[in-house]
Formats: C-alpha cells, sequence, structure tokens
C-alpha cells in the first residue's frame, strides 16, 4: 500500500532542452536591426563625398572646366575624396557583416528547427537517413514522411527559403569574386547581389523563415512555436532571450 501510494504522490519531474532554433532566429533578428541602423552612417558618409563633388564641380566652372587652371585649388578637394570614399566603404563594413550574419542565422535556424521536429517524430532508420539530406531535402521529405503534403517549391515560402540557402552557401564558401572598379559614387560592386548582401534580401530571409515554420507546423498538426508570435520581441529582454524550454515530464504510475 505505502509503495502505490508513494507512485501516486511522488513530485513530476522536470526537464529542460535549449531552443537553439529560436536562439539563432533572434539572433538573425538583431542582426537584421542593426544592419538597419547602419543605414544612417552611410548615408552621412555618402554626403561627405557628394558635397566634395559639388566643390569640385564649382571650382571647375569658374575655370570653365579648365582642370589644369583650377589645379591648385582642386588638388586639396581631390585628397578629401580619397578620404571620404574610403569613408564609405568602411561605412559599409558594419552593414554588410549584420546582413551576412543575418542570412547565416537564418539558414542555421530552419535546419535546427527541422531536425528537431525530425528527432520528435522519426525513428531509427528513417532518422539516421533523414540526417544525410541537405536542409532542402529535409523541409521537402519531412511532410512526406509524416504523411501529409508538403511545400510547393515553385512558390513561396519556399523559393525564399531556397534562395536562403543558396546565400549562405555561398557566404560560408567564398571562392572570391572578383568585378571592375568603379567608384563608390556609381553604387556597390553587382557582385553583392550574388552574396545576398542587400537590407531588403535579409528581411525576405527572416519572413522566409518564419513562413516556413509557420506552415510546417501546419502541415503536421503541431502548434506553432511561442516566439514566432506577433509583439514576441515587445516582451521584457529576460524572456526574449532566455531559450531554456522546461517541461513536466510523465510519470509512469
Amino acid at each position: 500500500m505505502t509503495s502505490i501510494l508513494q507512485k501516486v504522490i511522488s513530485p513530476p519531474m522536470f526537464s529542460t532542452t535549449l531552443l537553439i532554433d529560436a536562439m539563432y532566429f533572434h539572433a538573425a533578428k538583431r542582426c537584421y536591426k542593426t544592419a538597419k541602423t547602419s543605414l544612417k552612417d552611410i548615408g552621412k558618409a555618402r554626403k561627405v563625398f557628394a558635397d566634395l563633388r559639388e566643390n569640385e564641380k564649382e571650382i571647375l566652372e569658374r575655370y570653365d572646366g579648365d582642370a589644369w587652371k583650377a589645379y591648385d585649388e582642386l588638388e586639396s578637394i581631390y585628397i578629401q575624396m580619397e578620404d571620404a570614399e574610403h569613408n564609405i566603404g568602411a561605412a559599409y563594413g558594419p552593414y554588410f557583416q549584420n546582413i551576412a550574419l543575418t542570412h547565416v542565422l537564418c539558414a542555421a535556424t530552419t535546419e535546427a528547427h527541422i531536425n528537431l521536429i525530425a528527432k520528435e517524430r522519426l525513428e531509427g532508420k528513417f532518422r539516421d537517413n533523414f540526417e544525410r539530406m541537405s536542409v532542402e531535402g529535409k523541409w521537402l521529405f519531412l511532410p512526406k514522411l509524416l504523411g501529409t503534403s508538403t511545400f510547393d517549391q515553385g512558390s513561396e515560402p519556399f523559393q525564399s527559403f531556397s534562395k536562403l540557402i543558396k546565400y549562405r552557401n555561398a557566404l560560408l564558401h567564398y571562392k572570391g569574386i572578383k568585378e571592375s572598379w568603379e567608384s563608390f559614387e556609381h553604387g556597390m560592386p553587382k557582385f553583392l547581389e550574388k552574396l545576398g548582401l542587400s537590407l531588403r534580401k535579409a528581411r525576405k530571409s527572416l519572413l522566409a523563415v518564419r513562413e516556413m515554420i509557420l506552415m510546417l507546423s501546419k502541415m503536421i498538426d503541431n502548434q506553432p512555436p511561442y516566439w514566432l508570435r506577433k509583439g514576441y520581441d515587445e516582451l521584457p529582454e529576460d524572456i526574449v532571450t532566455n531559450f531554456f524550454d522546461v517541461t513536466i515530464e510523465k510519470q509512469h504510475i
């Protein structure tokens, strides 16, 4: 009788796990916000260069466009221009760093999330073979393995997700891309597009991650993660950055 009673009133067992997908996604969003704030410094650096270009134009007009006659006045302008152009490149540094990290962390979020779902739902050889698949393959095949429909490869959000993985691969396995140099006055190198290094593309990566996870949750009849809820980022910082999930383990009676 005592042993049975002890089992009935035995205290619950708690377990914890790290929500690494939530951690990566939150970090990606913070990198995106930081990249956005870098635009102000980029704008300032570009304005300095534009003002110098206006000064150059005014000087040349006074000398009827003869740069040789205007050289004494232009020399200091050109020296300042060289520094100003360097400063434009330096201002873009944090911008590109944080956009690259946004893509990399978004891709890490998708891989971590699909692996966590697979661990819960797959066993034995199914799980072993699943681990060998590419990230895109995992997202396509897991719903099928669980007996439901899967993503349309030709539609959103899968198309943006696929581009995200391409950006991640291009950034992590970067082999160097060269291009004829032009002044920053004429814009950034075109190869940056292939690396996804723009604020618009970083935002699309964040949206793709969110939509992929929400759509998968619906497909497999799972509750969407709480950290994707609207307004989650507005919660106190200690909640937003606490990625430990504590659950109560059911006791066998």
